[in-house]
């Protein structure tokens, strides 16, 4: 019987060692994960403003989620306005983040890789939807997030760091101009639903919040 449970014992301690090693594992994934959604500084970076760190970082989210959420719809929708303007989306917050990228390298620091999960949880939601509730929502996404990059933007402007505030101070009227013809693209989606009486879903899943 000692035999026996001398025998086990090394057996037991080796599954809770495994056990321990890919806990381990799975929360150096995961804070490697967290580390890609954050701007990094690295050594020798010039000492930015609270402020302009966080332009840089919510900027770069800005950018990745109208990239990503316009290729989802580009490649799904039949609606060739609503097309031809995730394709101008894509083309222009590249070449934005382009300019972004080499400014953080500038100034020694890295871009956010990945978006946080709260950005990407409102990519699956569109994921999960068809047709008009697909076109709905991306236009209701780029609304809410198109007004959190004018903002971004906007602070940016008034960065004590030249080479921010002149990014931003020139990147706006870009933004605000894309901002204004998604306003036009939701209320022309909304037209033909205006006799459709009481349905809260107006043919589509646009109940579906977006955050």
């Amino acid at each position: 019987m000692k035999k026996y449970i001398l025998y086990l014992f090394p057996l037991v301690f080796a599954a809770c060692s495994n056990d321990k090693a890919n806990e381990n594992k799975t929360n150096d994934n995961a804070i490697a994960a967290n580390a890609d959604t954050l701007l990094i500084k690295k050594d020798e970076a010039t000492d930015l403003d609270t402020g302009s760190r966080f332009f840089l970082e919510r900027a770069a989210y800005a950018n990745m989620i109208q990239i990503e959420s316009s290729n989802r719809l580009a490649s799904k929708t039949t609606n060739n306005e609503l097309k031809t303007y995730a394709e101008m989306l894509i083309a222009d917050h590249k070449a934005v983040n382009a300019q972004l990228t080499q400014l953080a390298q500038s100034k020694g620091y890295e871009l956010p890789s990945l978006l946080p999960e709260s950005k990407m949880q409102l990519l699956h939601k569109m994921d999960e939807l068809k047709d008009e509730g697909r076109n709905e929502y991306y236009v209701k996404l780029l609304i809410n997030e198109q007004q959190h990059a004018i903002d971004a933007f906007a602070l940016g402007s008034r960065s004590e760091d030249k080479e921010i505030n002149n990014f931003a101070t020139g990147s706006l009227p870009k933004l605000k101009q894309h901002y204004q013809q998604v306003l036009k693209i939701d209320t022309a989606l909304q037209v033909p639903k205006a006799n459709q009486g009481d349905d809260p879903l107006k043919i589509s899943n646009r109940n579906k919040q977006v955050g």
